[in-house]
C-alpha cells in the first residue's frame, strides 16, 4: 500500500491545455472539505490489500490511517499521516508515522519562518500516542516556493482545479525528499464502476506524474477520478508501488447530503 496517497487517488486525464508554473492562477472554487469521512480499498489484480481511511477535521487538517489485511505474505503496513493545510491546500507541516519492526518512525516536515525551507524531524517511539523516545532534525529542505503539497495534502490540492483544462505543477515533498508533482486536468466527462454501487459514478479524470518516492516505492505516474459535482470527492485512482500497478477504490463515504453522482 502506499498511502499518501490515498491520495495519489486523484488525477485527471492527459493531453494538457496549457502549463501553468503558477499553480494559483486561475483556479476553481475550492470543494468544502470539514466533515468528510472516506474508506477506500487497496487492491493489486485479484488481492485485496488493504484500507486507507481518510477524515477531514476542522481548521483545513486531515487525517489518513492505512492498514494493510492481515496474513498477506508480502505487505504489511501500518502508518498514519497528518497534514495541516491552507486554504488553497498547500501544507503548512505535516507528519507521517510508520510501525516498522515494531517500533513507530515519523518523519515531521516543520515550516521555517520566511516559509522557503523545511526542517525535516526523525522521532521514534513505542505507540502512536507514546511520547518520542529519540528525535533529531536530520535535513532542511529549500524550496523554490512557500506553496507546495506533502504526502497528504496532494490527495486534496487537486480538487480545486478538476473542472478545469490545464497543467499544474507543484513543489513535493515525500519521505524527507523534494521534487514535483504534475497534474494534467482535461475537464472531461466520462462514468467509472465502483464495486460499491450498481451504477457507474459521473466522474472527471486526471493523469499526472511525481518525481518522488513515496511509501511502498509510491513514485511515477499515476491516474485518478473525482465525482463530477461541486464537491469532487476522489473516488478512484491507479498508481505504481513496489508490486506493481495498484487500485485504489472508494467503498465508503460520510458527507452530510452527498453521495456519488450517478447515471
Amino acid at each position: 500500500m502506499f498511502p499518501r496517497l490515498v491520495v495519489y487517488s486523484l488525477v485527471l486525464l492527459a493531453s494538457l491545455s496549457r502549463l501553468d508554473h503558477g499553480p494559483s492562477a486561475g483556479i476553481a472554487s475550492q470543494p468544502a472539505l470539514e466533515g468528510e469521512e472516506y474508506v477506500y480499498e487497496v487492491s493489486w489484480t485479484w488481492f485485496k490489500l488493504g484500507t486507507i481511511r481518510l477524515k477531514t477535521l476542522p481548521g483545513c487538517r486531515a487525517v489518513a490511517h492505512i492498514e494493510s489485511y492481515p496474513g498477506l505474505p508480502f505487505v504489511d503496513l501500518h502508518s498514519i499521516h497528518s497534514t495541516q493545510m491552507d486554504s488553497s491546500c498547500y501544507s503548512k507541516g505535516s507528519y507521517s508515522l510508520e510501525k516498522k519492526d515494531g517500533v513507530w518512525w515519523a518523519l515531521r516536515y516543520i515550516n521555517e519562518p520566511g516559509g522557503k525551507s523545511v526542517a525535516v524531524e526523525e522521532t521514534f517511539q513505542t505507540s502512536p500516542d507514546s511520547i518520542p523516545y529519540k528525535h533529531s532534525i536530520i535535513d532542511t529542505i529549500v524550496i523554490p516556493t512557500s506553496d507546495f503539497v506533502d504526502g497528504l495534502s496532494i490527495a486534496y490540492f487537486p480538487r480545486r482545479f478538476i473542472h478545469s483544462e490545464k497543467t499544474v505543477t507543484v513543489p513535493t515533498i515525500l519521505y524527507g525528499k523534494l521534487g514535483q508533482t504534475s497534474f494534467h486536468f482535461m475537464g472531461d466527462h466520462t462514468t467509472e464502476s465502483i464495486d460499491a454501487l450498481d451504477d457507474p459514478v459521473r466522474v472527471v479524470s486526471v493523469e499526472g506524474n511525481t518525481t518522488v518516492e513515496g511509501i511502498y516505492g509510491m513514485t511515477g505516474e499515476f491516474k485518478g477520478w473525482f465525482s463530477d459535482d461541486s464537491a469532487a470527492v476522489p473516488i478512484k485512482g491507479k498508481l505504481k508501488v513496489l508490486i506493481g500497478n495498484v487500485t485504489v477504490e472508494l467503498i465508503q463515504w460520510h458527507r452530510s447530503g452527498w453521495n456519488p453522482p450517478t447515471q
